[in-house]
């Protein structure tokens, strides 16, 4: 049974309401509106068309298969598909956006209201789920990337970026604390991996959040909202959560009032901090994009996008259940990642076809392996040693230690540990004369 979270403040409870809206990042060879590549890490501004670069005259052409990934991804929650959306210019001024303006999709979106089914206690989870709401899914482009430690005195740009491809999916304010916002993220990042819209590389930029955090006393109306922007893993938004929920707490019991303002989070310092205001009547100035006809889909194009889905995180955990007799914590540690039930599948599939017995009477113990076998590679990528190590094959820097626990004698005395017998008899002619003297 999960309880209730509530922030305790001087003055009594608060409840937390928290909305994600976040950017994925569409797993396509080239970008949303240009031929160029979309590679993670190659050099700066290599990969830039003209149309990226806005040059005057360049025009946009959709790539189809940006489209094909966002219905996928829109079919894999269950949410409704719009055959006819428009693509929007959303304009302002910032020094990594060439175009002075980005292309979206604010009143016609491509993907409507779905839902997300997340588990918030791994040990129970068919007893602790809760459904979170799916407001849209639009398709925009990103912006480029600003470097400002590369000179003393200027930043410069990147526009490799510049026209990638991305999903927005914006939830409903459904989610009351810091877990039910992590497992949603967590749970959102699953379902992109299994249907290969997204790799959900968070580390790598591919997928972010904004995370809008309001408080309010239990069953009153919302209060006021920030957004604090991308942020880039699970942990990091349950901490944004946390923090930044407590700040508006401490700020409204102190007599002050919470300014919707867009925000940004230090992991190094674990706190939010104001980025700039942001008000619900900020004018963008939104129009159709003159350049791009609306979007048409057909019925045959979308049953192909839903022929192509695989089967998805909770109906293969159910599968495992049923079929194979797993426990339900066993096939949802099975089900977490793709790799995971990959290598359960083929491993399953091998002892099968080697001993003749059924899948079910193997299902158990070859989990248990696949299980272990987990375990030990997510031990080795999170203990110290491995994290702040060099790999073994990196050699090190350092003088070598040497074998024995002892100091290294100098070099005017003997290191063997046995002489001689002329040796030891200097020796005692040398301590007879010594003692002669004194």
């Amino acid at each position: 049974m999960v309880t209730a979270y509530r922030i305790q403040g001087a003055t009594g409870e608060w409840e937390v309401v928290i909305g994600l809206e976040v950017h994925a990042q569409v797993m396509t060879q080239s970008k949303l509106f240009s031929g160029a590549a979309t590679a993670f890490g190659a050099e700066p501004n290599t990969q830039v068309s003209l149309v990226d670069a806005a040059m005057p005259g360049m025009l946009p052409v959709p790539n189809r298969e940006c489209i094909r990934q966002a219905v996928r991804t829109g079919l894999a929650i269950q949410a409704q598909i719009n055959k006819w959306s428009r693509f929007d210019r959303k304009n302002y001024f910032y020094a990594d956006l060439p175009q002075g303006y980005q292309i979206s999709q604010l009143y016609h979106p491509l993907v409507g209201e779905g839902a997300i089914e997340v588990i918030l206690d791994d040990k129970d989870p068919e007893g602790s789920t809760k459904t979170i709401g799916i407001e849209r899914i639009h398709v925009e482009q990103d912006a480029g990337k600003l470097m400002h430690d590369q000179h003393p005195t200027m930043s410069y740009v990147d526009l490799n970026r510049s026209g990638v491809a991305l999903m927005e999916i914006v939830s409903r304010p459904d989610m009351r604390s810091p877990a039910e916002a992590g497992a949603y993220v967590a749970k959102l990042r699953q379902i992109l991996r299994y249907v290969g819209s997204c790799d959900g590389n968070m580390d790598q930029g591919s997928m972010r959040a904004d995370v809008n955090v309001s408080v309010r006393r239990p069953g009153e109306p919302f209060g006021t909202r920030t957004e604090t922007k991308n942020v880039n893993s699970v942990r990091f938004v349950m901490a944004v959560v946390e923090q930044e929920a407590r700040r508006q707490v401490a700020e409204i019991e102190d007599g002050g009032t919470v300014v919707q303002e867009t925000r940004l989070y230090d992991p190094d310092k674990n706190e939010t901090r104001s980025m700039r205001s942001k008000e619900d009547a900020h004018d963008y100035r939104y129009f159709p994009d003159p350049d791009l006809l609306p979007l048409e889909l057909d019925d045959a194009f979308i049953e192909e996008c839903r022929a192509s889905l695989p089967e998805l995180p909770d109906a293969k955990r159910h599968r495992y259940e049923t079929a194979l007799g797993l426990s339900a914590y066993d096939a949802a540690q099975l089900t977490l990642e793709v790799e995971t039930y990959q290598q359960f599948e083929e491993m399953l599939d091998a002892v099968v076809k080697a001993s003749g017995k059924g899948e079910r009477d193997l299902a158990k113990r070859v989990a248990t392996r696949s299980l272990a076998v987990r375990r030990r590679k997510f031990s080795r990528l999170t203990s110290p040693a491995t994290s702040t190590s060099p790999p073994r094959s990196t050699p090190i820097s350092r003088p070598a230690t040497p074998a024995r626990s002892k100091p290294p004698l100098p070099r005017s005395w003997p290191t063997t540990p046995t002489r001689s017998p002329s040796t030891r008899a200097a020796r005692k002619r040398c301590s007879a004369s010594s003692s002669a003297r004194r």
